[in-house]
């Protein structure tokens, strides 16, 4: 009994480190996703685009981490 348990305990082991060597980590990130940044002109935080919140101002589109950076650039503008 106690061999089995040493046993079992050796294989959750191994497949942890085997998922830690070569599986996906959560630590990791789609390149697809972060490839794409633009940075916030009101506040400097980089914000992916496709979340972004985007504005024009004076004829030019502009990409906010938020609708409040959004308001406040666009006010400082004007």
């Amino acid at each position: 009994m106690v061999r089995l348990v040493i046993i079992l305990a050796l294989v959750a082991g191994f497949i942890i480190l085997y998922r830690s060597l070569f599986g996906a980590s959560p630590r990791m990130e789609d390149p697809a996703q972060t490839a794409d940044m633009s940075q916030d002109p009101n506040c400097g935080t980089y914000v992916p685009k496709k979340q972004s919140i985007t504005k024009l101002v004076q004829g030019k589109e502009y990409f906010f981490c938020s609708k409040k950076c959004a308001d406040e650039y666009s006010s400082k503008k004007e």
